[in-house]
């Protein structure tokens, strides 16, 4: 999990390519052990491991819109909120991001590991500073020099990353220098001190819906990149299943959820 260290390892000469597992506790153990099984197995058998990296790490449930119109009528929010079905949810976010709202995105399979890759995230526009202190007041608390991250697309990593060996970042679990020409588009999700980041660089095949929010971001700001963080309160598990996301969006100063294929806003005062 020390990214900075991950990214001295992989700046070594001798270095070519590198791969750190997007998980550092007890959950990962019995991964460990399935694959030195393996390992061991194939050294008796006289033959190669050859263990790839693991790929898309989206290994828990997914919640579809049944179970998301059963949990918003059953959940009792104390905020006045409007609730409002969307054919295009990501073109939504896309659009409440790039005028400078936040919003906590709850869609699709849940992330394994320590990092939230988007489909558990509260996502905001990167380029805006003050949104490190926005997203702390409403809900994270967490100490104003922590630095958030960027998730950017694959297809405009270059634009952001320095990256000559092109070093494969989908977990949020390295870290790199970032390109100064565009560290204006990333101020909220770049260290304060080096300007360095720790990505989450996103293939539309391993997440065609998160992909397709930022595709759509770019399009309305011409950077294709976010600032997301885990949905969670501060000092407590990441959210799971819909209803925990409405309770966090509840107790918190959020105002904006996307939940499945629905819109969830708070209305009136704060």
């Amino acid at each position: 999990m020390n990214v900075k260290m991950n990214k001295l390892i992989g700046e070594l000469p001798e270095v070519e390519s590198l791969f750190v597992f997007p998980s550092c506790g007890d959950e990962s153990n019995s991964l460990g052990a399935a694959w030195a099984a393996w390992a061991q197995a194939c050294q008796q058998a006289g033959r190669e491991a050859n263990m790839a990296p693991c790929g898309p790490t989206y290994w828990g449930a997914e919640f579809g819109d049944a179970d998301v119109d059963q949990a918003l009528a059953k959940y009792r929010f104390t905020k006045q909120v409007k609730v409002t079905p969307c054919d295009n949810i990501e073109r939504r976010c896309a659009e409440l991001l790039a005028k400078g709202e936040v919003v906590a995105r709850c869609k699709g399979r849940m992330e394994f590991g320590a990092r939230a890759l988007g489909n558990r995230s509260i996502l905001a526009d990167p380029a805006r500073w003050e949104t490190v202190h926005t997203i702390n007041a409403m809900v994270k608390k967490r100490d104003f020099w922590m630095p958030f991250a960027p998730s950017i697309l694959a297809e405009q990593a270059d634009r952001y990353l320095v990256n000559p060996k092109k070093l494969d970042s989908p977990y949020m679990i390295l870290a790199f220098d970032s390109v100064a020409a565009n560290q204006p588009a990333l101020a909220a999700a770049v260290h304060p001190y080096d300007k360095s980041c720790r990505p989450q660089v996103v293939r539309r095949e391993w997440n065609p819906d998160y992909h397709r929010l930022i595709e759509a971001y770019s399009e309305l700001t011409g950077h294709g990149a976010i600032l997301n963080t885990s949905f969670n309160l501060h000092g407590f598990p990441i959210v799971y299943r819909p209803e925990e996301a409405m309770e966090v969006f509840d107790r918190s100063g959020l105002r904006y959820l996307a939940v499945g294929n629905v819109m969830v806003e708070q209305v009136g005062g704060a």
